[in-house]
């Protein structure tokens, strides 16, 4: 199997209405940091819908890169975008004369930014969850931001828009004064002086959600699996 190619978006998503899988959920918990269980182990609604958050994007992430990723690769610091610990430097799109790929030094999980050099080339992804739906977005190259938000009015349409973008830069909610600046324009964003990409997701009943990107998304992927399904070894 081979990667995907760096324009395609990989997006897994699940709802949480079916029965929770205690046995394997637990098993995934117990392979996280030690913070990041404690934070997830009171079994309440949104410690389900973020550990629900973390297996799909170990999913996106194998799917991405044609391996396994293990739980333990990935830097779930809180207030901080989650990111791949040792991110691989992805091969060019089939046909390009580009150099192969190459991984970067590994970063401890105590140092919050990225390597300057793998800025914008290694993998990136984001989750989201409302309501019963939790999902993870992947892109090989570049940045992505998703949220999904309960509600279909103008006003929460809007708004995943300007959530994504947060996500998508790791500005987070920190930033949320500085999004009356957002300009909203047909298929995207421009923010800081960057201009993002915007494709809108009719996937989730009751909800409105969105994908922001750094590059402009050829395709998209879709694949919706059960809770049970998800939380397979």
């Amino acid at each position: 199997m081979q990667a995907v190619e760096s324009e395609t978006l990989i997006l897994y998503h699940t709802d949480l209405l079916g029965e929770w899988p205690e046995g394997p959920a637990r098993s995934l918990a117990a392979r996280l940091p030690y913070a990041r269980r404690l934070a997830i182990g009171s079994g309440s609604a949104a410690a389900r819908a973020s550990l629900a958050g973390i297996a799909l994007a170990l999913r996106a992430l194998a799917a991405l890169l044609a391996r396994h990723v293990s739980a333990g690769e990935l830097v779930l610091t809180p207030g901080l975008k989650p990111r791949l610990a040792q991110p691989l430097l992805r091969q060019p799109a089939r046909g390009s004369a580009e150099v192969p790929a190459r991984r970067v030094a590994a970063v401890p999980a105590a140092v919050p930014e990225l390597p300057a050099d793998a800025a914008g080339i290694a993998p990136d992804f984001s989750i989201s969850h409302s309501g019963p739906w939790v999902g993870c977005a992947a892109l090989a190259r570049g940045r992505v931001g998703l949220d999904i938000e309960m509600g279909t009015d103008a006003r929460i349409a809007d708004w995943v828009v300007r959530e994504a973008t947060l996500k998508a830069t790791g500005a987070g909610l920190r930033a949320v004064r500085e999004l009356g600046e957002l300009r909203l324009q047909e298929d995207g964003v421009r923010w800081r002086g960057e201009r993002w990409h915007v494709r809108r997701l009719d996937l989730f009943p009751g909800a409105s959600a969105c994908v922001l990107s750094s590059r402009a998304l050829q395709s998209l992927e879709v694949h919706a699996l059960t809770l049970a399904e998800l939380f397979q070894p």
